[in-house]
């Protein structure tokens, strides 16, 4: 029997009907020269002689408020997780990214282990895709990129077949001294842990409210800070997703101009990509945004699991001067780390989720009409392999994040390397974004636009 952590308990506390809380990846492939449709349903019947692993094999058993268990499913179906799906003749992307979405919106059955595999065939060109979803407390999103890795190879040639799921099983562990001195000592460590703990949110708190208020800090955003836009509501079940995808070394020479990262560059993009979106819609916020970015807090050695937390990052306050506002983003990001700088993992960890239950008490509590939101969007950057991957030499083209809604936050826009390549995946409240596919027109737009101003992009010709 497996206890998860706290931090990934909360995300079951907080799942709902309305907001699922698993992670997925749609992975796109090219048929091999010569293989068709008979090849890719021989794979499939090879991929599922292949017996789940741990944590695949695994389904919840109890839970003491933020403390659930896992064990061996005992009674696991392999045919109920793993599934084939055809797609309509033509096969076109649009079709291919509505039926993700309806797939996305889908809770995760608590009764059997909390993952989905779904091989889709028939997509236009000769290619097929995979869409995996796992639930967040189970994998944050570079285990799941771990994971995919060690289900594909980096040679063509290479034929080996090991779906996701077919995991060693789970580590032996040392049995524990049964006696009341031991027991008495985990008890004293465990309170000491938390106490710990408890000084480190505090301290947090201190330097945030320091920074802000007695060092006039404008870039810190604070809990509650985040201006009220249409994206802060209650989003229902329903998804709408959408995929773009930009060269890694034209992202990587365009921060370079400025002395700011690829992350740096990313949120940005983001940030003008929304305000355009906000812009034509009429609902410009009062403010600058405030977004969420997941940050990796793995130290060398950690394993599996959820190691991350979320820093909230104010965003730029005007958008006429696409450098300008790359420069306030680096800005806030070095502010948001600073704050954190020093204090231990799980005072970072739980800091953050003590922010994020806040937010699930706003909306459970329906307090967005009298408190203004704890933040308006997810923007994350995942690292990805560097190298292309195959599948019995089927080539992966393209792997595109398909992540979860925060509650009162109907966008979440996740990105991902791969072979050069950064692959944006966004997921949105389908009633709140109806139109989401022009939020990916405004991200090349906003991509041109600061390409241009760094001189990283030629700018177009001027016609007479």
């Amino acid at each position: 029997m497996t206890r998860l952590s706290t931090v990934d308990g909360g995300f079951l506390v907080t799942e709902s009907q309305h907001s699922p809380k698993h992670v997925g990846a749609l992975i796109i492939f090219q048929l091999p020269k010569g293989k068709g449709p008979t090849w890719l349903r021989a794979l499939l019947e090879e991929m599922k002689q292949s017996p789940a692993g741990f944590p695949f094999n695994q389904r919840l058993t109890r839970q003491a408020g933020l403390l659930y268990e896992m064990e061996v499913d005992d009674q696991f179906e392999l045919d109920y997780h793993v599934r084939h799906t055809v797609l309509p003749w033509p096969g076109t992307d649009a079709q291919l990214n509505e039926l993700v979405a309806r797939m996305h919106a889908n809770l995760l059955d608590r009764d059997r282990p909390l993952w989905e595999f779904h091989l889709i065939e028939g997509l236009q060109g000769r290619r097929f895709a995979f869409y995996i979803k796992i639930h967040h407390a189970m994998a944050d999103g570079i285990t799941f990129g771990h994971w995919i890795d060690d289900s594909t190879t980096t040679s063509p040639g290479d034929r080996r077949v090991r779906p996701i799921w077919a995991r060693p099983a789970e580590p032996a562990r040392q049995p524990e001294p049964g006696s009341w001195v031991h027991d008495l000592f985990a008890a004293a460590d465990t309170v000491g842990g938390g106490l710990r703990t408890a000084l480190g949110v505090s301290a947090i708190t201190a330097r945030m409210v320091q920074r802000r208020f007695l060092d006039h800090d404008m870039h810190v955003a604070l809990p509650l800070s985040a201006p009220r836009t249409t994206l802060n509501v209650t989003t229902g079940s329903a998804r709408s997703v959408a995929f773009t995808a930009y060269p890694l070394d034209e992202l990587r020479a365009i921060g370079k101009s400025q002395g700011a990262s690829i992350n740096d560059v990313v949120m940005t993009l983001c940030d003008m990509a929304v305000s355009h979106y906000f812009e034509v819609h009429g609902d410009q916020p009062r403010g600058s945004l405030v977004a969420y970015m997941p940050v990796n807090v793995r130290a060398e050695g950690d394993g599996d699991g959820n190691l991350v937390t979320l820093l909230q990052v104010k965003l730029a306050s005007t958008h006429r001067d696409p450098l300008t506002s790359l420069a306030e983003v680096k800005t806030s990001i070095q502010s948001a780390r600073e704050l954190f700088s020093g204090a231990t993992r799980p005072a970072v960890q739980y800091y953050s989720m003590l922010v994020a239950l806040f937010a699930q008490m706003e909306e459970a509590m329906h307090l967005g009409r009298w408190l203004p939101p704890v933040n308006n969007l997810v923007i994350s950057n995942l690292p990805g392999s560097r190298v292309k991957r195959y599948l019995k030499g089927a080539e992966a083209v393209g792997m595109y994040p398909v992540s979860t809604l925060p509650p009162l936050a109907a966008l979440n826009v996740t990105c991902s390397s791969y072979a050069g390549t950064l692959y944006f995946g966004l997921v949105a409240g389908r009633t709140a974004v109806p139109d989401l596919p022009l939020l990916t027109a405004y991200l090349d737009e906003a991509y041109r636009m600061l390409g241009q101003a760094t001189g990283v992009l030629s700018a177009p010709r001027k016609t007479a």
